[in-house]
This record gives structure tokens, sequence and C-alpha cells, in this order.
């Protein structure tokens, strides 16, 4: 269905999506929690559970699983995602149980088949690519960096990985992000309470502040790519926080004057 914001509540173990043109809100209880998800071109969703990949229909609320589980280590479960140039989807990974840097990228293939690329990494967000595809981007928060490595669409081999933003001059952590039409990605900080939008050489253009603490990721949408929109958690927070931030955990809109770009579909 066109003309849809889909979001998800990963605590909650909830899939959301609003009918923008009706504003009609509907949800949907996943069977663990949900990280992530992304357009098919054969219509509906591609969904990352915890454990493995599903296939979602909207209309009916069916879901069916991709036969291909990733290999996930003890402890671990799928994070942020989104598709490449060439309909690949692709999840980070993050450690909720035990300790070490050893995350990994996964993909899931067309084909439905799932492949690893080892990053050794803690908690991977922000996985997006330039305009033109050939860059990819994916950030590992605890460390407070976001990484760039030039990125082969036919093959889908991933380049050597370079320091793109350091975390310098911007507060918070890289939770998810986005890129918009001009190619500059824009990053949700997690605890820093805004979002920061950086050029394409990895320099700051500006910081948008919000009235959270907690942003957690970023798209464009509506009718021209216009509405950037964004998610926020109230994990952690204490009372008295939440009563500062009403709308922490709420999901906000905002105009920032650039457009984004049309999201990439999973080809399977």
């Amino acid at each position: 269905m066109e003309g849809c914001l889909w979001w998800v509540d990963i605590a909650g173990a909830e899939l959301h999506r609003l009918r923008l043109p009706d504003e009609i809100h509907d949800h949907w209880p996943m069977p663990e929690r949900v990280a992530a998800l992304a357009l098919r071109q054969q219509g509906g969703l591609v969904v990352a559970l915890a454990s493995g990949f599903v296939r979602f229909d909207g209309a009916s609320g069916r879901m069916e699983p991709y036969p291909g589980r990733p290999p996930l280590r003890p402890g671990q479960r799928l994070n942020d995602g989104a598709c490449d140039a060439a309909g690949r989807f692709w999840c980070g990974a993050m450690r909720e149980e035990g300790e070490g840097p050893d995350a990994a990228l996964h993909v899931l293939q067309p084909d439905g088949s799932p492949v690893e690329h080892p990053a050794s990494l803690s908690i991977i967000n922000c996985v997006n690519w330039s305009p033109d595809g050939r860059t990819m981007y994916f950030s590992d928060t605890p460390a407070g960096i976001i990484y760039a490595c030039d990125f082969d669409i036919g093959s889908g081999r991933m380049g050597e990985r370079r320091i793109f933003h350091a975390g310098q001059d911007v507060p918070g952590q890289p939770d998810g992000g986005t890129v918009d039409a001009e190619g500059c990605l824009w990053s949700a900080r997690y605890g820093g309470g805004g979002v920061a939008r950086f050029r394409p050489d990895g320099s700051l253009d500006h910081f948008l502040p919000l009235p959270a603490q907690k942003i957690t990721c970023c798209a464009f949408g509506g009718p021209e790519l216009r509405t950037l929109f964004v998610t926020s958690a109230t994990e952690g927070l204490s009372e008295e926080d939440k009563v500062a931030q009403p709308l922490a955990g709420h999901l906000m809109a905002l105009e920032p004057g650039v457009a984004g770009r049309p999201p990439r579909r999973f080809a399977g």
C-alpha cells in the first residue's frame, strides 16, 4: 500500500503503519523483537526480527519466514537495516547479552539466502548508501563512529572501511540514519537530543535539536519526500525525564528544507 509510513517498536515487538492520507494507524504484534524493515518490489515488506527475516503482507497481516537464518552468535539479534541498489537487504547485528565487539552485517539476498560480512563491531546502526549506491555507511553506536566504505553494486562487495565521522563536534551517539537527495547523511543522535546532517566529506553541516533526548532513527517521506520522520525512545528515562520530555517515545515529523530520495526496495 502506497502513501504509508512504516516503523517498528523494538522493545514492544510491534510493527506500525500510518496511512498518511487518512491518518489511520494500524499495528501488529510480532513473535519477537522487530528491528528493521524494507519495502519489497513484489509488494509487502521484508522485516528483520531478532533472529531472522520474514515477508509481511499488510493487507492480510500474514508472515512467512525466509528459509535461511542469519548466523547470529548467542546473545545477538538483528538491528538496523536497509536495501542496497541491487535490492539486497542488509542488517547490522548487536549484542543484547554478553560482551565483545563481534557483531556482523547480515545480508538477505533476493533468493532468500543469508550472507554474513564480519565487522567486529558492538551495535551496528545507520546502514545506508549514497545516492549513486557506491558508498556504504554504517555506524558503531557505542563507539560513536560512523564508517564509510566503497561499495560494488554488482557483487555486493564492501571495500575497506574508513572513518566518516568520529563523533566530534556533535552530541550523542550515532543511531539510525538516512541519506538525502543531495548526498548528505542524516544521523539520529541517541542521547544527543537531535539529528545531525553530515556532508559527503564527513564534515558537520548542521545539528537539528529536537524535544527528546534519545533519538533513534529518521527517514524521509511524504508526497515529495520533503518530510523528515524521526523516532525516539524512552528506554532508561526516569519519570522526571519523561515529564520533562513529553515527546520522548513518540514519532515526530519536520520539514528540514531538503528532500530525501525514494527508498530502495528488496528484490526478493
